[in-house]
């Protein structure tokens, strides 16, 4: 009995905390680069994939 009231409980929970999401909302998608899939790239702060270039990473140890 006290195994049920908890996962009833539980569930509730997860229930009333699971976001709302908007069906009909567009998806935001990331901005068109013509970028070579060979070629080494990373992601930034919005999302969008940029080439990645060695030279500027910073390296404290040199």
């Amino acid at each position: 009995m006290k195994f049920s009231i908890a996962a009833v409980l539980a569930m509730a929970t997860v229930a009333f905390a699971y976001p709302v999401v908007d069906a009909n909302s567009h998806v935001k998608r990331q901005n068109i680069v013509t970028l070579d899939p060979a070629t080494p790239s990373m992601s930034d702060q919005g999302g969008n994939v940029v080439p990645f270039d060695s030279a500027r990473v910073n390296q404290v140890g040199k």
